[in-house]
């Protein structure tokens, strides 16, 4: 007559507890060099796209996968961690070219405004 209702088995967690989380964020140094990650966790350690990420593998700019099976690709960490270091390193060192770009930008930027402002005074004359 009645569905009977499944047993929830009381040793299963939802969540992880706090002292799992905290021991999977932090790597021992030679586990680290040994692990691999995916395209998703290499984009986010640098918090880029992960179409961003295979260009740069594309281009060369990147480190290149270790193990490149389909829907199975991955890299190691200590590789990434690296990439990221030296991407951070040289965008530090690279204020000159930022200032430029800046620069560069805020000038479009006015001239755009004011090619907007012209063609919106013209169409409403």
């Amino acid at each position: 007559m009645g569905k009977s209702i499944p047993q929830i088995d009381s040793t299963m967690q939802s969540k992880p507890s706090p002292d799992a989380v905290s021991t999977a964020v932090s790597l021992p140094a030679d586990l680290a060099a040994v692990a691999l990650i995916d395209a998703p966790t290499c984009a986010a350690a640098g918090a880029m796209s992960v179409s961003w990420w295979h260009s740069e593998v594309q281009a060369g700019r990147a480190p290149a996968p270790v193990i490149r099976k389909p829907r199975c690709t991955r890299w190691r960490l200590a590789d990434v961690r690296a990439f990221w270091a030296k991407s951070a390193e040289q965008a530090g060192a690279d204020t000159k070219a930022a200032a430029g770009v800046k620069a560069r930008a805020t000038k479009a930027s006015a001239a755009a405004r004011a090619k907007r402002t012209a063609s919106a005074s013209t169409s409403a004359a």
